[in-house]
């Protein structure tokens, strides 16, 4: 039995970024409060991430996306505790 593909697998180096995950990061990143060094700083060495690194990446670009919908601009800020102590 040929167990070559599970050595490889299992040669204990991180999986590299991939494509699906490179064009999301790169596609979403400018949509973001993230200050410009941190973007930069993503950019510059997007092709040296692991998938596991890309995935961090991927939550914190979603967690600080900009809302167009004011909708839901607003649900996002009630939610974040922005109104809390509030009296309206």
């Amino acid at each position: 039995m040929n167990d070559e593909w599970l050595d490889n697998l299992l040669d204990g180096k991180p999986t590299p970024i991939t494509y699906r995950q490179l064009v999301t990061i790169e596609c979403n990143i400018d949509q973001t409060s993230l200050t410009t060094r941190m973007k930069s700083e993503i950019l510059n060495r997007i092709n040296d991430l692991s998938q596991l690194e890309a995935e961090e990446i991927i939550t914190i670009i979603n967690n600080n996306r900009y809302e167009k919908d004011t909708q839901k601009q607003w649900l996002k800020m009630f939610r974040d505790g922005v109104f809390e102590g509030r009296d309206f």
